[in-house]
Order: C-alpha cells, then sequence, then structure tokens
C-alpha cells in the first residue's frame, strides 16, 4: 500500500484538534513531528508513504525531496501545485496497489474521483491510522529520531577542545 498525503491538509487538521504534534508558531518542527508520526504509521502498517507540502513561504529553502525510512517527502517551491504531485502518480499507482490519498482539498479530490485510489479526508485517515498503531507505536511530541538527535557529549567535548586549541 502507498499513502499519498497533502501535508498542509493533514497539518491543518491535526492543528485544529490542538494535536501535540503540532509545535505552535514553528513549522519546521510540526512538519518534522507529522513526517516522523507517519513513519512509525507505515513500519505499523507495512507500507510507505509521500507527503507533499506546497505551502511553503517564497523565503523557505529546503532541499526539495528529503527521504526519512518509509516517507518520501516532496517540498514544492513557493507556488507549488499538489495536484500535480498527488493526482497524477495516484491514479497510475492504484491500477497497481492498494492507494490512499490524504487532503481536503476539493480540486484534487475530485480529479481523483474516477480512479481507484481510496481518498480520505484527513480526520478519517489519523483515525484509521491511530486505530491500527498501538501506544508504544505513537509518537510522542518532539520525540529525539536518531537523524535529528545531534551530537553526542563525547562529540561536544571534542569540538569545544577543538575550537579552543584554534586560538
Amino acid at each position: 500500500m502507498i499513502v499519498y498525503v497533502h501535508g498542509p491538509s493533514l497539518v491543518q487538521y491535526l492543528a485544529q484538534k490542538e494535536d501535540p504534534l503540532v509545535s505552535e508558531g514553528d513549522r519546521d518542527r510540526t512538519h518534522d513531528n507529522v513526517i516522523l508520526w507517519l513513519g512509525r504509521y507505515c513500519e505499523v502498517s507495512d507500507c510507505r508513504a509521500v507527503v507533499v507540502f506546497d505551502d511553503l513561504p517564497p523565503d523557505d529553502v529546503r532541499t526539495p525531496v528529503e527521504r526519512r525510512g518509509r516517507v518520501r517527502v516532496l517540498n514544492l517551491p513557493h507556488g507549488g501545485d499538489a495536484m500535480r504531485e498527488i493526482g497524477g502518480p495516484a491514479n497510475r499507482s492504484s491500477a497497481e496497489e492498494r492507494t490512499l490519498v490524504v487532503t481536503d482539498d476539493h480540486r484534487l479530490r475530485s480529479a481523483l474521483e474516477r480512479g481507484a485510489a481510496t481518498v480520505l479526508s484527513p480526520g478519517q485517515f489519523v483515525t484509521r491510522a491511530r486505530q491500527s498503531m498501538r501506544p508504544e507505536d505513537e509518537m510522542k511530541p518532539d520525540e529525539p529520531d536518531e537523524k535529528f538527535a545531534g551530537l553526542t557529549d563525547e562529540e561536544v567535548q571534542f569540538w569545544l577542545r577543538y575550537f579552543e586549541n584554534e586560538r
């Protein structure tokens, strides 16, 4: 199974529900939390996901494509259109495998009506995902991940000594 997620739709839904995955005023942390949570869902459900963020501000510079385990993240440039990145691929993949699309974008929903992909609202998806995950599978907000854990204490001490010796 593959899950295509319109990132802004999911984040907006979670923010309205005051979900702990949303860090108020910190878009980057919220995106990271949502992506990590989706990764946990993908592991439990033995699937993969594509998340498309098309709401980035004009001055935001991000890697266009990121891979985080079973989740591929597409950061579209300002003015990018999720319709192109989700609609066509979802219709094509639905011919070969079970395909879910998570969005509340009406244009995208209507474009996918005639295809075999199942379209869910963010609320329906979150409910379904949380029912399939055990409490220990659920990510705690701002939980460190090995990719984002930063430096170990030994590494910090090494770099402190290194830069002190440079003086």
